[in-house]
């Protein structure tokens, strides 16, 4: 049961908190932000070294 409990809590980053209600508050809506974060995460093709 413990366990269980554990793993049904979940812990959230305070600060992507406070990030998420500020864009929020600027009027972003989800889809625009889930956007915005996936064209940051896309891989590079940019060499770092040579």
């Amino acid at each position: 049961m413990a366990v269980a409990k554990i793993m049904s809590t979940k812990v959230l980053d305070q600060e992507w908190v406070v990030l998420m209600r500020a864009a929020r508050e600027l009027g972003l809506q989800k889809n625009e932000i889930q956007a915005f974060l996936r064209q940051y995460n896309k891989p590079t093709t940019t060499r770092l070294h040579k």
